[in-house]
């Protein structure tokens, strides 16, 4: 089934009146088509917003939800959910939800505003928490007093033992050292021997 074609124009200017007066009836999913002749629910529609200047900010493809009727200072129409558009047409619809939440958005007076120095103003949390260098200053004495003090409980009474040194290994040849030589008790007799085979010689 063909989607039927829908012309809206609505009476703004420019892009910027039409979000001004109307960016209530965009959203990101879809809109209403404020003064639409009303169609079937789930109805595929073609359809443009078209503005007194001629442009077209909106030109998309969707199907129909719901018939809105007017309520209040609104106008009704027709509600459609967006299914296909193009990249200008996003951007709008973009503009539009932003615009719409910034309309939304409850503005702060001046009273409600803090001023600089409020702001710049620490908090009492932050100007009663110590910095780094006061922690510094107040616990590195308290560090070193409860080392030392911890010191003086582990540390022995009795003067340190050093175990000797193991003695050196033996080894299992010993070096013989050469003494004196005794005379031998017949040492004339073997004098004496030793010349007669001397003089047979």
């Amino acid at each position: 089934m063909n989607p039927v074609v829908v012309h809206v124009v609505r009476p703004y200017a420019s892009e910027q009146e039409y979000l001004a007066a109307e960016a209530w009836s965009i959203d990101a999913r879809g809109m209403l088509l404020v003064d639409a002749e009303p169609l079937a629910p789930d109805t595929a529609v073609l359809f443009d917003i078209a503005l007194a200047d001629g442009s077209k900010p909106i030109r998309a493809e969707g199907r129909v939800t719901i018939v809105v009727a007017p309520h209040g200072d609104r106008p009704g129409g027709l509600r459609v959910r967006f299914k296909r558009f193009g990249a200008a047409t996003k951007a709008f619809i973009e503009r539009a939800v932003k615009a719409k939440t910034d309309a939304d958005r409850p503005s702060q007076t001046d009273a409600e505003r803090p001023s600089q120095t409020d702001a710049e103003r620490p908090s009492q949390t932050d100007a009663e928490r110590p910095s780094l260098l006061d922690l510094e200053r107040v616990s590195l004495p308290e560090v070193r007093q409860s080392m030392t003090d911890l010191e003086a409980v582990v540390a022995p009474s009795a003067p340190p033992f050093f175990a000797p040194p193991p003695p050196p290994l033996e080894s299992s040849v010993r070096e013989r050292i050469p003494g004196p030589i005794a005379a031998p008790a017949n040492r004339e007799e073997l004098l004496a021997r030793l010349r007669d085979r001397k003089r047979a010689s």
